[in-house]
């Protein structure tokens, strides 16, 4: 045997390695698709999650503002109230009566104002000295009307009050500091009344200044003082739920 068969013989004879795989096991078959198909597919969902989402946003924001501006359209603007005149008579310092006159303004266009039951409230020194009651009162959009109080011999101002009064024309030389109160139920229609409802409005009518004079009251022979204030002062208005 020459060294060519012996060195054949020799590699024959060492041990071989032999790797088994487990033939049970196959492998998943995937179709290949191309590259564009792949990229596209996911573009094509975040596209339109994109857009579903920007439909709901601006729906939900134009809900919003058609919500607050309906909300702001029917939330009605104060009233405007100014107590033009007022007359307190005296007749021996006893037993006064007294008058006086507003003007109240709807500056709502679109809604109309009622005025349930209304009274005007007199006050000297925080305290109320008499009360008037006026008739109810209904306005368009837009309108202002006077409104005109009048007490009687039922609707008297005290005696102490009447001295009260008195002695301050003494101290300030003629001069009386009221306060006025013009107080009702209010409502404003269409639509307001259904989202604010009906409540309660206060004007006051902060230190009217009335003079003192002397009128001489042939009528009943006698001498009449008056404390009269004739000007525009504006009341500061409230309605407790309106912004």
């Amino acid at each position: 045997m020459d060294g060519e068969q012996r060195s054949i013989v020799e590699k024959m004879n060492q041990p071989l390695l032999i790797t088994v795989t487990d033939t049970e096991q196959v492998p998943e078959l995937r179709p290949i698709s191309a590259p564009n198909a792949r990229e596209s597919e996911p573009a094509n969902i975040s596209q339109w999650s994109l857009l579903v989402k920007l439909f709901l946003a601006i729906t939900i924001i134009s809900a919003f503002v058609a919500c607050v501006s309906f909300i702001i359209w029917i939330t009605p603007t104060p009233p405007t109230v100014q107590v033009h005149s007022m007359h307190i008579s005296f007749t021996n310092h006893n037993l006064p009566v007294w008058s006086a006159m507003f003007s109240i303004k709807n500056p709502n266009k679109k809604l109309h104002a009622t005025y349930e039951n209304p009274s005007v409230w007199l006050v000297h020194r925080r305290r109320i000295v008499s009360t008037v009651k006026s008739e109810s009162l209904r306005q368009k959009g837009g309108e202002e009307n006077e409104v005109i109080v009048k007490g009687d011999e039922t609707k008297v101002i005290d005696e102490e009050a009447a001295w009260e009064m008195w002695d301050e024309v003494v101290v300030t030389g003629g001069m009386v500091g009221l306060d006025m109160v013009f107080f009702g139920t209010v409502g404003f229609y269409p639509g307001a009344s259904a989202l604010w409802g009906e409540q309660y409005m206060s004007a006051v009518c902060e230190n009217v200044r009335a003079k003192l004079y002397n009128v001489d009251d042939k009528i009943h022979g006698t001498n009449r003082s008056v404390l009269s204030f004739d000007g525009r002062l504006e009341c500061r208005v409230r309605l407790p739920r309106y912004p």
